[in-house]
């Protein structure tokens, strides 16, 4: 009996709100539901302007998406261009500057029978910074084992010794620089005629051997490849003298000297490559 009178309640409940809907729909009763009534109406039952109206304005949201991709993609493309240009501008100033460095260069001695590849360092670990180093050329560019391998340094204006070559690769070469504890290069010193020896310890100074006990030499000393070496021209310049131990109950003493590479940050090489006389006669002729 219960469930028949909720039921019919119910149905009652319905009756009487669809009569309050009809009533707002048709009746009136204020202003924001005869627009709300209005709307639906022409929406479902639009007359000829109010279709051409609403056609006109679907096709121009179209149109208004279309020229926003169209804006968007523009934009992209415009931003990539953008990279591209800064990327150029990064490249230019990169290539300027090597030309500057290659005009300071062209105003030193040349050094006779050799041609200079620069390369770049692509490679130089921590634990080896003053041992070993890897160009971005190699075989294909002319290089080989037991090459010379310079710098440019711009605060004294020269060319100085690095390292030399001691692998060879198609696109690559390892470097063993004269900071190296397994290099000894032969030296003198500057306008004094003392022959020695410029040992390496892994670090950016080299130790200075075999200087007779009795010569001349003071703080500031430049060191200078002697005509021993056979790897460096001579007179290639190497570094300077900034201490001196004396032994007393020796024939000589020993001086700890820095490199004049280390006053730069290493990023580019520069590696002198022997050239022949009959190479050098065919360019000539030609």
């Amino acid at each position: 009996m219960c469930q028949y009178k909720k039921s019919k309640l119910g149905s009652v409940l319905f009756v009487v709100l669809i009569l309050i809907g009809f009533s707002f729909m048709f009746g009136g009763v204020t202003s924001c539901v005869v627009s709300i009534k209005n709307f639906v109406y022409y929406v479902l039952y639009p007359n000829l302007s109010t279709a051409n109206f609403i056609l006109h304005s679907v096709e121009n949201t179209a149109d208004n998406i279309k020229s926003l991709v169209r804006i968007h993609q523009e934009n992209v493309a415009y931003k990539q261009r953008n990279q591209e240009l800064i990327d150029k501008f990064r490249n230019y100033n990169n290539i300027s500057k090597e030309y500057n460095d290659l005009v300071k260069l062209l105003k030193l001695s040349k050094v006779k029978n050799t041609r200079s590849v620069f390369a770049r360092i692509s490679a130089r670990e921590p634990s080896e910074w003053y041992q070993y180093f890897i160009l971005d050329k190699g075989k294909k560019d002319g290089l080989h084992n037991e090459l010379p391998v310079l710098m440019f340094n711009k605060k004294r204006n020269m060319l100085c010794a690095v390292g030399r070559v001691i692998e060879t690769y198609r696109t690559s070469s390892k470097v063993a620089l004269i900071t190296n504890s397994i290099y000894a290069l032969p030296v003198e010193i500057r306008g004094k005629g003392i022959n020695c020896l410029a040992e390496g310890f892994n670090s950016s100074l080299l130790k200075i051997t075999y200087i007779p006990q009795k010569a001349n030499i003071k703080n500031g000393d430049e060191i200078v490849v002697s005509d021993l070496s056979g790897i460096f021209h001579k007179d290639v310049p190497v570094g300077f003298i900034i201490d001196i131990s004396e032994e007393q109950f020796s024939d000589f003493k020993t001086a700890t000297a820095k490199v004049f590479f280390d006053e730069n940050v290493i990023h580019k090489a520069i590696i002198l490559v022997p050239v022949s006389k009959m190479v050098e006669n065919e360019k000539v002729s030609f």
